[in-house]
C-alpha cells in the first residue's frame, strides 16, 4: 500500500467524508491545512449533478474552506469530458436540473426540451442526472426517446442522495431502474463513481500518476469502487454510510479504514 504521507492529491468526496450536511467535521480544516502547507492539493469529487461547482464554492465558503472551480472534479464534468471527447456540439434531451442545463449550454451542447419526430430536432442523447426539478412530462419523453433508440448516457448511478441524519431523497439511479422498467434498458454510459471517469479526467488534465493519488470517501460503492477501478490508493473513513460491519461483509476493500478525517490529518500532519 502507498503511504499515505507520500500522497499528492487527496481526492475527497464530500458530504459524509469532510462533512454532514451542514456540520462539518472536526479535523478538516487541519487536514486541509496542512496538505497547503506540505505543497498538496484537496480535489472534492461528487457525484451529485444537481448542483453547480459554484454552488459547492459557495457551500465550502459558508464552512470555512476556501476553493476555486479547479478545486472539483464532478459526475457532470466527467459526463460533458466524454461529450467533448465523443460527440461535441451534440443535441441532449436532459433529465436533470436547470443548474445542469446551464453547465450543458455553456459547454457548446443543444438541449432538446420536448418530444419529437422531427429528424433535425430530434436529440442524439438522453441524459439522466440528478433531477429534483423532474416532471412526468419530461420523465415520459425521456423514455419515448429512450425506447425509440437515442443513445442513453447518466451521469451517476446513486439510487439515493443523503438528506438528513434519517431520511435520503430518490436520486438518478432510482429513476434508471423506473426507466429500465419502462424501456428495458440501461445507460450505455454512467459518469460518476463507481466508474473511474472523474478520477481519470483528473489525472489526464493534471498529469500526475495513480500512485500520486488517494481517494477518501465514506462508501464502499461508489467511492472506494471508484479508486479500485482507476487504481489509485483508497481511504475509507467510517463517518459516513459505512460501518465496520459493512466492511467486513462486503468484498470491496479499501486500502485503509480510518474513523474519520480527523485520524487522517494525524497521519500525514
Amino acid at each position: 500500500m502507498k503511504d499515505l504521507r507520500d500522497i499528492k492529491y487527496f481526492l475527497l468526496d464530500m458530504d459524509g467524508t469532510i462533512y454532514l450536511d451542514t456540520t462539518l467535521f472536526p479535523g478538516t480544516l487541519d487536514f486541509l491545512e496542512t496538505l497547503k502547507l506540505q505543497g498538496k492539493r484537496a480535489i472534492y469529487i461528487t457525484n451529485n449533478s444537481s448542483k453547480s461547482v459554484m454552488d459547492y464554492v459557495n457551500k465550502l465558503k459558508n464552512l470555512g474552506i476556501s476553493a476555486s472551480p479547479e478545486d472539483f472534479s464532478t459526475s457532470a464534468q466527467a459526463l460533458v469530458y466524454m461529450l467533448d471527447k465523443t460527440a461535441p456540439g451534440a443535441k441532449i434531451f436532459l433529465l436533470g436540473t436547470p443548474s445542469l442545463e446551464n453547465y450543458l449550454e455553456e459547454s457548446g451542447y443543444t438541449l432538446v426540451k420536448e418530444y419529437t419526430e422531427d429528424p433535425e430536432k430530434r436529440p442524439d442523447f438522453v441524459v439522466l442526472a440528478f433531477d429534483t426539478t423532474l416532471t412526468y412530462q419530461k420523465l415520459t419523453d425521456g423514455c419515448h426517446y429512450i425506447k425509440d433508440g437515442v443513445t442513453y448516457w447518466a451521469t451517476h448511478p446513486d439510487a439515493v442522495c443523503p438528506y438528513k441524519e434519517d431520511f435520503s431523497l430518490p436520486d438518478a439511479g432510482a429513476f434508471m431502474e423506473l426507466i429500465k422498467i419502462t424501456t428495458g434498458k440501461i445507460p450505455e454510459f454512467v459518469a460518476g463513481k463507481p466508474n473511474a471517469h472523474m478520477i481519470n479526467m483528473f489525472m489526464e488534465r493534471q498529469g500526475c500518476t495513480p500512485s500520486q493519488i488517494a481517494v477518501v470517501g465514506d462508501r464502499l460503492n461508489t467511492d472506494i469502487m471508484s479508486a479500485v477501478n482507476a487504481g489509485v490508493t483508497s481511504v475509507c473513513v467510517l463517518s459516513g454510510e459505512t460501518t465496520k460491519e459493512m466492511l467486513s461483509n462486503s468484498t470491496v476493500k479499501p486500502d485503509y479504514v480510518l474513523n474519520s478525517i480527523k485520524d487522517l490529518y494525524e497521519i500525514i500532519k
